[in-house]
């Protein structure tokens, strides 16, 4: 008997101690419908802790095979699983389009968007000073030089980012010569980061036309368009699309224009995510102001009771240099209650300063770069 008992403790060791041992998940997430990838979807686990995909739709995550995984992209279904039997593809059903003969009544369209926009005003106004640390990856590269940056930052989350402030970094290069081409310590790229359809207290867009800036920006630019999204338990989304209207592109001159689409809980009127991009940019490379294309997503979480940036990405370019940049909200809050990180203008300053902290980097489950970003990485 005691023999029996000795032998069931050593399983039940062992099983206990396998429930302990931590394991690397890696996979990609993909439209169910298209089997294209997601990028930018989130994968947490019960706690909160997590990451996102990244632009080719990829992630890692270090988890316990009992741990609860989420997969999650808003406008798509959700889906859990425990660590151990998460597969290679992992697919995201997309909400359907309601049909219009089953809706009871007709939405009022200007009453949903000047809701919209009162929600995102009175989260700026009462929680403009909040702030939350942020994860960033940014490339850069030309035509012959690239550039991988990578940082700890926090920054004023209410709405859109602003402010920020750097507090651990590296960046690394992959050029031709030993010389770069592209004159990094000019750059302003942090300021990308700063978009989004309202853009508050932004001095690099302060003028441009935004659709959730006011419901008069929203009524005179735009032609807006409103359909009804729902999900197989019954959640409904307004999908919400901002286009130019006819001449008014003329009008506009050299001032940036926002357009794209927003996801908006069809209960609350809170917005959840925006895809977009700029129409009339000009960006200044090597003191050169050249035209650019600039397309941005951004997603909005309200655990904290306000819109806060949960994550946003940017890219653009033109005929001399293109960026990616990619920023993911993580739980830090000490370290940005404690403050003490580098501020500037000028971005690559502060991160020379700021240097790179270790122990700072293994606390979190930093979004997995892509094979471009490993070749052009620090020598790690």
């Amino acid at each position: 008997m005691r023999r029996l008992l000795f032998f069931l403790l050593l399983l039940w060791t062992a099983w206990a101690s396998g429930q302990d041992e931590m394991l690397t998940v890696t996979g990609r997430v993909v439209d169910a419908a298209t089997g294209e990838p997601l990028p930018y979807a989130a994968v947490y686990k019960q706690n909160g802790m997590g990451t996102l995909t990244n632009v080719d739709g990829d992630f890692r995550l270090n988890a316990s095979p009992q741990d609860i995984l989420t997969f999650s992209f808003i406008g798509f279904e959700k889906t859990t699983m425990q660590a151990w039997e998460v597969p290679s593809r992992v697919r995201l059903k997309p909400y359907e389009q309601a049909l219009r003969e089953v809706e009871v009544r007709p939405v009022d369209k200007l009453g949903v968007l000047a809701a919209v926009i009162k929600n995102l005003k009175r989260d700026f106004s009462r929680h403009k000073k909040d702030r939350q640390a942020y994860f960033m990856r940014t490339l850069l590269k030309n035509d012959k030089d690239s550039y991988l940056i990578e940082s700890l930052m926090g920054w004023r989350s209410a709405v859109n980012l602003r402010e920020c402030e750097t507090f651990s970094g590296i960046f690394g290069m992959n050029a031709e010569g030993e010389k770069s081409s592209i004159k990094l310590r000019l750059t302003n790229i942090h300021h990308m980061a700063e978009i989004g359809p309202s853009a508050f207290m932004s001095s690099y867009w302060e003028k441009a036309v935004k659709p959730l800036y006011s419901l008069s920006m929203a009524r005179k630019y735009y032609a807006v368009e409103l359909e009804t999204r729902s999900s197989e338990m019954g959640e409904k989304l307004f999908r919400i699309t901002f286009r130019l209207k006819n001449k008014v592109a003329k009008k506009l001159g050299n001032r940036r224009c926002l357009t794209g689409m927003a996801l908006v809980d069809a209960e609350t009127l809170r917005l959840l995510r925006f895809e977009g991009e700029v129409e009339n940019a000009y960006q200044s490379v090597n003191l050169n102001r050249l035209p650019t294309t600039i397309r941005f997503h951004v997603c909005y979480n309200y655990s904290r009771g306000f819109a806060s940036v949960s994550d946003i990405a940017v890219q653009g370019g033109n005929e001399e240099m293109s960026y990616k940049s990619l920023l993911f909200g993580i739980q830090a809050d000490s370290l940005v209650a404690a403050g003490g990180g580098f501020v500037g203008d000028n971005f690559i300053y502060a991160l020379g300063n700021a240097g790179r902290d270790s122990t700072l980097w293994e606390r979190y489950n930093i979004v997995v770069r892509t094979k471009e970003e490993e070749r052009i990485a620090f020598g790690e």
